[in-house]
């Protein structure tokens, strides 16, 4: 462009002085997942005078007019100063209390840490419904310290092994007798099971989020994934029971993690962190300062009688071994557990063993109810015939829950009822004999016995985490069923009896599956030793595209549709990752994945 000459300069446009409001000034995060900032709005002078400017603190939900329309949002910070570039509007309603100010940080350190946005975590913080008013915090109970867990709650964070039925409700007692605790547990029946209990100990308890005001009044809080953002200040204990299970990951985006998260608020407030677990995991193990492990005689005999049935050595093929028969005919309610559902999930021509595979994309086929062939990739649906000979009879190599339900009915001589989600919670009851997939011990409550018919399902799954997960599933199972003096039996069938996940079980000794797990991460730099981000979506590939120039230290691997993104620590990859821009299609990044 050309220079103008001297003297024919076009003066600066003179910048625009905005007056100051009447009323005090807040910063506000409206509730847009893609604004990243909060903005000045102004407290009506009219509130001050009928007293609601009293109730505009840090975390209080309001609703103010945003880019042309309402929307809600978070009071982020008061009497902020006044800048006269910017036009301030003002407050349009006050809707609620909301999260307080160490919640509101903790929820700006966890979108950076899990790649997210503030508003994802302040929704998670934020009262159900509209809270008008908080009281005071109830009296705090005297609550004894139980026997043998004086020094369990110090400063730092404790990892506890415990046994598998222990349920934890001495551990929530001694957080409790801490003062000030926070109580996170993995399901709504065990958050109801401890309040009860605490409840009868003469505790003030909140179950999280249902009671949200109660929380907030600095009760007690025992809740599930949410309660880690539950909106108790002044923490003095933080417990958190079976801390390996993966319902403290969200699914959603951003895939955040409780545990991860009451660790960090347990280390601002100075509080004691007690991790939880008789299958404790690596993750938790990384971020412990110290280890509180039950006496070897005592933890073996915490576990139930495991029997392993080795399929390599059977006289007849098939899950349906005669060691099971007893169990299975017997009484008592028995649980087997099989991850397939269907009928069958791999087929072969009887007549010449030709595997039945999909002729458009070569994929595997199953069988459906109505005796037809479905492709597991595309759900291309053709009659039972076999593409090499047309042969119109196939054998089973790999049977589904309902074809085995049939073949277990046969052999039991007694119904099986078959377990899905649909199945209502009192048909889960009785001396019955159920099948279905692991699911189906979520949803019981005890059990005489269990049966994993293909344990080696669970051992095979091409998962960094798959010997951690087959092992939390076995300690889920001695759970249902007791310990061995009470007769407790889980049986378990495989061809790999020596892999170290079943020889744990065994022995009761969860100590030999974080060992083996130990070094195999850290030769292969995997979480919690390395930082993972898996990057999927339509926009993924033009994510990673972006993401060249900062990917100084990272590496990154194409696994079909998906990336992996992996560096040495989560500094350098978090750092990488927030400073790439995202493209306009759907992006999602889930950082230390659990299903790779």
């Amino acid at each position: 462009m050309t220079e103008p000459l001297p003297g024919f300069e076009r003066p600066a446009a003179p910048q625009r002085v905005v007056a100051r409001p009447a009323g005090r000034l807040v910063q506000v995060q409206p509730d847009i997942t893609s604004v990243r900032q909060s903005f000045t709005y102004e407290v009506p002078v009219a509130w001050e005078k009928d007293g609601r400017a009293a109730n505009v603190r840090v975390g209080s939900l309001v609703r103010v007019d945003f880019g042309g329309r309402r929307t809600a949002g978070w009071v982020t910070a008061v009497d902020v100063p006044f800048d006269d570039t910017v036009e301030v509007r003002p407050l349009a309603k006050w809707s609620s209390f909301g999260p307080p100010q160490d919640v509101l940080d903790i929820a700006s350190w966890a979108a950076v840490r899990w790649a997210g946005r503030v508003p994802h975590f302040l929704r998670a913080a934020s009262p159900p419904r509209m809270v008008p008013l908080v009281r005071h915090a109830p009296p705090t109970a005297t609550v004894s310290m139980p026997a043998g867990l004086a020094g369990t709650f110090v400063d730092g964070v404790t990892l506890v092994r415990t046994a598998p039925g222990d349920l934890g409700v001495d551990l929530a007692i001694a957080a409790a007798a801490c003062g000030r605790a926070l109580i996170l547990v993995p399901t709504i029946a065990h958050r109801r099971l401890l309040a009860r209990r605490l409840r009868d100990a003469g505790v003030a308890v909140a179950e999280y989020d249902d009671q949200w005001e109660r929380s907030a009044s600095g009760a007690t809080t025992i809740g599930t994934r949410t309660a880690a953002l539950a909106p108790m200040t002044d923490l003095d204990a933080v417990l958190v029971l079976d801390e390996h299970d993966s319902t403290y990951k969200e699914e959603r985006t951003p895939a955040w993690n409780a545990r991860d998260v009451v660790i960090e608020r347990a280390r601002r407030s100075g509080a004691s962190c007690v991790l939880a677990s008789p299958s404790p995991s690596l993750e938790g193990l990384h971020a412990a300062d110290r280890t509180l492990v039950p006496e070897r005689s005592a933890e073996r005999n915490s576990w139930p009688l495991v029997d392993v049935v080795d399929l390599r050595v059977q006289d007849t093929p098939g899950l349906l071994t005669e060691r099971i028969v007893d169990v299975i005919r017997g009484e008592g309610p028995v649980a087997c557990i099989l991850n397939r559902k269907g009928r069958a999930r791999m087929l072969a021509c009887a007549t010449c063993s030709s595997l039945a595979a999909c002729t458009e994309c070569g994929g595997a086929l199953r069988e459906d109810d109505d005796g037809r062939l479905v492709c597991a990739r595309d759900n291309t649906v053709r009659p039972m015939v076999c593409n090499e000979c047309n042969g119109t009879h196939m054998k089973q190599l790999r049977l589904g829950i309902s074809r085995m339900a049939e073949d277990l009915a046969a052999l039991a001589k007694r119904p099986v009822v078959e377990v899905s989600a649909e199945t209502p919670p009192r048909e889960l009851s009785g001396n019955q004999l159920f099948i279905g997939t692991e699911a189906l011990l979520h949803r019981m409550e005890a059990a005489r016995a269990v049966i994993f018919l293909d344990f080696d399902q669970e051992l095979a799954v091409p998962r960094y985490r798959a010997a951690e997960d087959a092992f939390g599933l076995l300690a889920l199972a001695a759970r249902r069923v007791g310990p061995k003096a009470s007769g407790g039996r889980v049986v378990i069938q495989t061809h790999r009896p020596d892999d170290v996940v079943v020889q744990a079980a065994v022995n009761g000794d969860p100590g030999r599956v974080a060992t083996a797990q130990r070094d195999i991460r850290k030769v292969f730099r995997q979480p919690p030793y390395g930082a993972w981000a898996l990057v999927s979506g339509a926009g993924a590939e033009a994510y990673i595209s972006n993401l060249g120039p900062h990917g100084t230290g990272l590496q990154i691997n194409r696994l079909g549709d998906r990336w992996r993104v992996a560096a040495a620590d989560h500094e350098t990859l978090l750092g990488a990752i927030n400073a790439t821009d995202r493209p306009a299609e759907r992006v999602r990044i889930e950082i230390d994945p659990l299903d790779l």
